[in-house]
């Protein structure tokens, strides 16, 4: 007597899904590579001929950073110290001031051709006052410019591309992955892209400019940023958080599979902050603003963890009585 076997929910044959040889592997792979590719090459392309656009986006933390130093330095001494000593200035400094004081928020705003139909140097009459931070970032080298509008250019492309590239890489995983395998990818994929992304965006309009904000006033020195050095910084540390911000999503994932326990995160959260912090010091400058400015939002973020944990950590303990299975002890 020949018995037939019933397709379980853990066999792919259940989920009509179809068995592929190892090179049928391989050239899906290498099919949804070329589309990823090919997506981030057009964008990268359309984004090499705005460089324009493209740079002055990268450099609006700095940009930011500069207006912030500039306002610090027109409360605490344009306005109190060299207006009020106007008189006893000569003649031509008196013109740069009463200029400086007249055209206050087209030179915060880098709008320097409507001043003057732009025949003022107006870095140089800001130095004249104490006023040394330069309004641009150098360059050593042509080719250190160049090479870091590619990267730049490169990396637009495949921020903009990233929604086709997740596509296909989800269409590749997901060809191998059981019903409930993709029902769990699915159900933390949303988060996870949001959390990233809002790192990252923390870090670009919050922690770059304050950080750099910080560094800058420590500096006894004329302080010059080459372009190179702030593009490092600014991509060290935008997807450094956007890396960290992560944390509530494996704190929920590593409950939902059974490793760990609310319970666990609450008994040891002191010492979690303090891996924070030290976390923050090693991604981060050594300086202690921007180490605070990084480990604050990890301390929220895990808090916001040990939240989720516990809703799902109940949902589980209720499906495993349901299902007769032991229950595991109740989180304090």
């Amino acid at each position: 007597m020949t018995t037939t076997q019933v397709p379980s929910d853990d066999q792919p044959e259940a989920e009509g899904m179809a068995t592929m040889t190892f090179g049928e592997h391989l050239d899906e792979l290498r099919r949804r590579l070329l589309i990823s590719l090919l997506a981030i090459v057009v964008v990268m392309g359309f984004f090499l001929l705005q460089k324009d656009a493209v740079m002055s986006f990268v450099t609006t933390p700095y940009k930011t950073m500069w207006q912030k130093r500039f306002d610090a330095w027109w409360e605490e001494s344009f306005e109190t110290e060299v207006l009020a000593a106007k008189d006893t200035f000569t003649q031509s400094y008196r013109e740069d001031i009463e200029m400086i004081a007249a055209n206050h928020d087209a030179i915060r705003s880098w709008d320097w051709e409507s001043i003057h139909q732009g025949l003022i140097d107006i870095p140089s009459a800001l130095q004249r006052f104490g006023f040394k931070l330069r309004p641009g970032l150098i360059s050593i080298t042509p080719l250190q410019d160049f090479l870091t509008f590619m990267i730049a250019a490169a990396l637009c492309g495949f921020a903009v591309a990233s929604p086709i590239v997740l596509h296909q890489i989800w269409r590749f995983i997901a060809a191998g992955l059981y019903k409930n395998e993709r029902r769990a990818v699915m159900s933390y994929l949303p988060a996870s892209i949001g959390l990233f992304v809002s790192g990252m965006l923390f870090g670009f309009f919050v922690l770059v400019p304050y950080a750099l904000f910080f560094l800058i006033g420590m500096s006894d020195s004329d302080t010059m940023l080459t372009i190179r050095d702030y593009f490092h910084f600014l991509f060290l540390l935008t997807v450094a958080l956007g890396l960290v911000f992560q944390l509530p999503v494996v704190m929920v994932a590593l409950t939902r599979v059974g490793i760990t326990t609310p319970a666990i995160y609450v008994k040891y959260w002191r010492h979690v902050i303090l891996a924070m912090f030290v976390i923050g010091a090693l991604l981060t400058p050594p300086d202690p603003f921007t180490q605070v400015m990084m480990a604050g939002p990890l301390v929220i973020l895990f808090f916001v963890g040990i939240f989720f944990s516990r809703i799902v950590y109940r949902k589980r303990q209720e499906r495993e009585q349901g299902e007769g299975g032991a229950t595991p002890p109740a989180t304090t």
